[in-house]
């Protein structure tokens, strides 16, 4: 398979959100009354298998990257595409200048993955967000991306390479079923998707894809064991008592590539 494209990305990321599920699995729904256990954020998990799986020997992968330093780098990148016109650079300012990212220009996104040489945009940009139902949360991670891919976009830096933008979402909730949770899942793609649109509208480079990774919710009951103090009867406690949970993983891939429109979750 072909690397650094839309089947790959999409492969390695649901590959991620897997190895993600196994780690979520040993450390979600501990009983409180048991014993303290630190809050583990099922998006923190995610960011860091994602990324682990797509690490190379041709690429390098960071986390909670400033971007304001992609924009610097995209206008080195642009100005050194200009070296031959450098009537050019006031407009590479100009557009430089649009892109400020946060009130203190201090936002972060989850993961880049850039290639080795330094003549090339980043193969991938993607954000992790936690919980179906925050539709809010899910499309602002989707303006984060978006925000960027115009950026390279208007600096001509897309024509010859492969940019792609991703965001990661999904439901981690104690109880429940896979049906409900897949269905609370379907339902906030159906609104992802219409905003998908309203984007390609005003962007008609851009193609975009939503859809559940794995297509079903996972439902994972865990049992707990009782550990016993004494001889007498009742003279121990519940260790490690679990309630089981859903996790119902979705992914937004987007690109001016055509070949998000194909790829299959």
């Amino acid at each position: 398979m072909s690397e650094n494209n839309a089947i790959y990305f999409a492969n390695c990321i649901g590959a991620g959100v897997a190895e993600a599920f196994r780690t979520c699995r040993f450390f979600l729904g501990v009983e409180t009354e048991a014993f303290e256990n630190a809050d583990i954020h099922p998006e923190y998990v995610t960011t860091v298998e994602v990324a682990k799986k797509l690490t190379g020997i041709d690429r390098f992968v960071s986390l909670e990257t400033h971007m304001k330093d992609l924009r610097q780098e995209a206008g080195k990148l642009a100005r050194m595409r200009s070296l031959g016109k450098p009537q050019s650079w006031a407009t590479i300012s100009s557009t430089l200048g649009q892109y400020k990212f946060g009130s203190k220009d201090s936002a972060r996104i989850d993961i880049v993955v850039r290639p080795s040489s330094e003549d090339q945009p980043p193969f991938l940009l993607a954000e992790a967000k936690l919980g179906v139902g925050n539709v809010a949360g899910i499309v602002k991670d989707i303006d984060r991306v978006m925000r960027l891919l115009v950026m390279y976009h208007q600096l001509d830096l897309l024509n010859q390479n492969p940019v792609y933008g991703a965001v990661l979402f999904h439901s981690t909730q104690q109880g429940g079923d896979a049906d409900s949770a897949a269905l609370a899942a379907q339902r906030l793609l159906a609104t992802v998707d219409s905003y998908l649109s309203s984007l390609k509208v005003e962007h008609p480079w851009l193609k975009a894809k939503a859809g559940l990774l794995s297509s079903d919710a996972k439902h994972h009951p865990v049992q707990g064991y009782w550990e016993q103090y004494g001889e007498a009867e009742g003279d121990g406690e519940m260790v490690f008592a679990k309630t089981s949970f859903t996790f119902a993983p979705g992914l937004v891939l987007m690109s001016h590539r055509s070949d998000v429109e194909s790829v299959t979750f």
